[in-house]
């Protein structure tokens, strides 16, 4: 650089102004944030390939001989037949739901009695509430019961066992329905009547199932007729249209107008235990939560739209290295860290006496003190302790050993001929620190 000109005046010097400010646009958010975007779009287009193979239905839509479900398992179809054959299905979920849709389609008029149709792969049926039960009706159509249903329906009828591999079994007895079918896919649990089988006066059992079983048992008890229907399958949609079994289907539950479609689920299960901790909480708990979070997000909001501008900073950021030391001996003060300062001391000094006695670097601490002593004539002990041994009790050893390192150092520049131009003033300990 060359220097002014004699009476040349100096540049003007500017003043540096707040750095520049700027705020994200459009195309810096979307940058920022288009990996969750497009996270977001793909689970969003995962759910509805899903729900397209799975196929849309109902809230029950999913459960298996579900009224209401177009998939394989469930049994769309036949409610629909049903429907236009002019039978009202009525589905039920619980057996007090079934008690009240028996009570209600008795009360209408509509041909008395209502079939009533109970599945319950799950065993959640109550068996305990027996009187409930045998309320639900006349005609009652049990597909694939356990012994338990059994005992409190149709105590007349055992199980078999379930039945191997499906096949197309003729009726085999002379019940209307079956006899109008000719045959069905059996498939589910075989069953058969304990008085033996055949066309009896206490009922029959149809479509063989191997073991002495039959897919179709009927037992009547007075006025009373239980159908147990071991081939559960003839009634979904997977399986309606083979054989005879829609004939089977609509024969069974298409008898009387009403038709009470019940699935017993969780709702049937009697609640023991400790109340929940939503039974135990007042009313006015969950108001106020929501209240709260409410106001914790517009208290957020509104703090959050407090702070700045986004304020754009070129980097690497240059730190002089002033404010390097000067911030670190703020933190030994704060901390009241004197050895750490104190070797922080000793390391450099340690360093330059090496070099200036010409050691080599895997040179040991006490050859570095022995070479001290012997050239600035001095006791290894005396030189240990400052070198390494004393530990600084208050800030006044600690100005005393930093300003005995610095004479130890210059008595080996001397010692060298390497005096300095001026001797190095003693570092002074940090300020602001408490004995």
């Amino acid at each position: 650089m060359t220097a002014l000109k004699a009476g040349a005046t100096a540049p003007p010097s500017v003043t540096p102004g707040p750095p520049p400010t700027s705020t994200p646009t459009v195309r810096v958010f979307f940058r920022r944030w288009s990996f969750w975007l497009g996270a977001g779009v793909l689970l969003v287009i995962a759910s509805l390939v899903l729900l397209l193979i799975r196929g849309v239905s109902g809230a029950d839509g999913g459960s298996d001989m579900s009224t209401t479900s177009a998939a394989p398992t469930g049994a769309k179809a036949v409610a629909q037949v049903l429907g236009q054959q002019g039978v009202t299905v009525t589905t039920a979920d619980s057996l007090d739901a079934a008690v009240r849709a028996v009570a209600d389609a008795r009360a209408s008029g509509a041909g008395g009695d209502p079939t009533v149709l109970i599945y319950d792969p799950n065993s959640f049926l109550p068996v305990d509430r027996t009187a409930d039960l045998a309320a639900l009706g006349g005609r009652i159509v049990l597909v694939e019961p356990d012994i338990f249903t059994l005992d409190a329906l149709a105590p007349g009828v055992s199980v078999t066992g379930v039945v191997g591999s499906p096949s197309v079994a003729d009726a085999g007895c002379a019940l209307p329905v079956a006899e109008r079918a000719g045959t069905i896919s059996t498939s589910g649990s075989g069953y058969r009547l304990e008085g033996g089988s055949g066309s009896g006066g206490a009922g029959a059992g149809c479509f063989p199932a191997g073991d002495g079983g039959f897919s179709l048992v009927e037992e009547q008890r007075g006025d009373s007729v239980v159908t147990v229907l071991g081939a559960s399958g003839i009634l979904t949609n997977e399986h309606i249209l083979e054989a005879g079994n829609a004939s089977v289907a609509l024969g069974l539950l298409g008898g009387v107008d009403q038709l009470v479609w019940y699935l017993p689920s969780a709702a049937d299960l009697s609640q023991t235990g400790p109340p929940s901790l939503g039974a135990l909480t007042p009313g006015w708990v969950t108001p106020l939560v929501l209240l709260l979070v409410v106001v914790f997000l517009a208290a957020a909001l509104w703090r959050g739209r407090r702070l700045g501008p986004v304020v754009v900073e070129n980097l690497p950021v240059i730190v002089r290295g002033s404010e390097t030391v000067t911030g670190r001996a703020r933190l030994y003060a704060r901390s009241n860290a004197r050895t750490r300062a104190l070797d922080a001391l000793r390391i450099g000094t340690v360093t330059r006496l090496s070099g200036l006695l010409g050691l080599p670097r895997s040179a040991t601490l006490p050859e570095v003190v022995d070479a001290v002593a012997s050239v600035a004539e001095l006791a290894a002990a005396d030189v240990a302790g400052i070198l390494v041994n004393r530990l600084p009790r208050t800030d006044a050893e600690l100005l005393e050993l930093s300003h005995q390192l610095s004479v130890i150092e210059r008595r080996v520049q001397v010692a060298v001929g390497r005096t300095p131009a001026s001797p190095p003033s003693p570092p002074s300990p940090p300020t602001g620190s408490r004995s």
